[in-house]
């Protein structure tokens, strides 16, 4: 009896110190991973999961089966893009906190393993991190003697309560007529700005032209087949515009003064089928001329380290989208031709890049990757820092056939979508758009609700230092207007149905 009696009693304790050790274990749920661009969706989504969640399990992470009665909730997602692959996952606790987003990358399936090991290994470590650090209760100081505040001038009238801002600052407070909000203060300031009347169409483009003596803008405005000039007045007025074939499909419309004859040129990026057959238009007399077309050329309209802004150009290869180097263009004697070439780091290509300049003189060039984060390299290409939210978005692409695009996922073509543009201010700032949405899977986008951000470098990472009021609306294209120092932000606010073109506006918000 004994004998049986020592061995209940250390059974007993072995079950015990199980329930204990459990108990101090941090419950994890993985849930089916999103897979896009690759075969065999459905079984990769749970493949990844078990994955995933063998690689969790610790002394102290224990994956479990049901979302009920979970600490963390984990979500993933494998993107294939050509023979590169992103694994993305969220962290969250049990009442939805996000307490960590990561991802993996890598150039063939080869690495897919490891990728998924090292992904493993960094929640592992920012989940006990995030359960580790209880939170403080916070010390009440005793209660001071009420004094009189004095309240400025400025903010006598203003509500207490209501604020309607546009811009988010992180700065000190700014005045009401600047359309700023500074978000370290929380400070909530209204100010002026301007929206223009519900514009027909899905555009895809804008680019400025002159300023007029009385203070009208010039605005070049385009949609899949159709150029639009405008001048902006109290309500923009349409002065001309140009329609293109069917088979036109216009990507951008960039402006520069190559000429030298003080009014800018729109450069328009078109695809005829898979071909480029760019064109270049002026605004004369009240109407659009055409000075030059079936041009091989990716334009875009750059002002690198935020000085005068350009035409840079890429040709497109037999196999590359975005082939060789990014060149300036240059007009000479009626003709363009490429001059000073630019060699972009890793991933760079026309439509993703810009440069910088810090206080020291030395150059970063500043790009949004494949996978939608902002990186900084060195001039010599070194990678020197990486976002760890995601930026840029667009719906605009073109597409190639691709043979192998089709033996690997099954689709023909191969989707290319531009990117939206970085733009470097001539303080050195760098802004950069956002657009979010729920269908955003591959080649399916649908982009609900946008952001501009500005951020500055500090020599090791880019801070930031303000941020626009959520737009509930697709962001199409935009440019910043130094001299004014306003953006000038073209929306979509009604996608284009089968029997409906959409809508659009264009809107100004002040930044000072």
């Amino acid at each position: 009896m004994k004998k049986y009696a020592g061995f209940f009693l250390l059974l007993l304790c072995s079950i015990l110190f199980a329930s204990y050790a459990a108990a101090g274990q941090i419950k994890t749920f993985v849930s089916d991973f999103t897979v896009s661009g690759a075969l065999n969706k459905d079984e990769l989504k749970g493949t990844l999961r078990t994955l995933l969640a063998s690689r969790l399990n610790s002394e102290t992470i224990v994956t479990v089966d049901t979302a009920e009665g979970a600490d963390v909730l984990v979500t993933g997602s494998y993107a294939v893009l050509g023979k590169m692959f992103s694994l993305d996952a969220v962290a969250r606790d049990s009442v939805g906190k996000v307490l960590v987003r990561l991802f993996e990358q890598g150039e063939s399936q080869d690495e897919l393993i490891p990728a998924l090991t090292k992904l493993a290994q960094k929640l592992n470590g920012e989940i006990v991190k995030g359960f580790s650090a209880p939170a403080a209760k916070p010390v009440l100081p005793a209660a001071a003697p009420a004094l009189p505040v004095p309240v400025p001038p400025a903010a006598a009238g203003a509500h207490p309560l209501i604020v309607t801002p546009s811009i988010i600052k992180k700065e000190a407070a700014a005045t009401p007529s600047t359309e700023i909000v500074k978000a370290e203060q929380g400070a909530n300031i209204s100010g002026s700005g301007w929206t223009s009347q519900r514009l027909s169409g899905a555009l895809v483009g804008i680019a400025s032209g002159r300023t007029l003596g009385n203070g009208v803008r010039e605005l070049f405005v385009a949609d899949d087949h159709v150029l639009r000039f405008y001048h902006q007045e109290a309500e923009l007025k349409l002065i001309a515009e140009v329609t293109f074939t069917p088979a036109e499909k216009i990507l951008g419309v960039d402006t520069a003064d190559l000429d030298g004859d003080g009014n800018p040129e729109a450069y328009l990026t078109i695809m005829d089928g898979e071909t480029l057959v760019s064109q270049v238009w002026v605004a004369r007399d009240g109407g659009l001329h055409k000075v030059a077309g079936k041009l091989p050329y990716f334009f875009r309209a750059i002002a690198l380290d935020g000085k005068d802004k350009k035409i840079y150009v890429q040709q497109m290869g037999r196999d590359a989208d975005f082939y060789g180097n990014v060149f300036e263009l240059v007009q000479s004697d009626g003709s363009y031709e490429m001059k000073n070439p630019i060699k972009l780091p890793r991933f760079g290509y026309i439509y993703n890049f810009n440069r910088f300049t810090d206080a020291k003189g030395q150059s970063y060039y500043v790009l949004i990757n494949g996978d939608g984060y902002l990186l900084v390299y060195s001039a010599s290409g070194e990678e020197l820092w990486r976002s760890n939210d995601k930026f840029g978005g667009s719906e605009i692409y073109f597409k190639r056939e691709d043979l192998i695009n089709m033996r690997i996922i099954g689709d023909k073509y191969r989707w290319t979508f531009l990117e939206q543009r970085i733009v470097v201010t001539p303080a050195g700032e760098i802004i950069v758009p956002r657009n979010e949405g729920m269908f955003v899977f591959g080649n399916n986008r649908s982009y609900k609700k946008n952001s501009l951000f500005d951020f500055s470098w500090n020599g090791s990472t880019l801070n930031e230092q303000w941020h626009t009021k959520e737009s509930q609306n697709y962001l199409a294209d935009y440019f910043y207007d130094a001299p004014r120092k306003e953006l000038v932000i073209l929306e979509v606010v009604k996608k284009e149905g089968l029997l409906d073109k959409g809508a659009s506006t264009i809107s100004v918000k002040k930044v000072e």
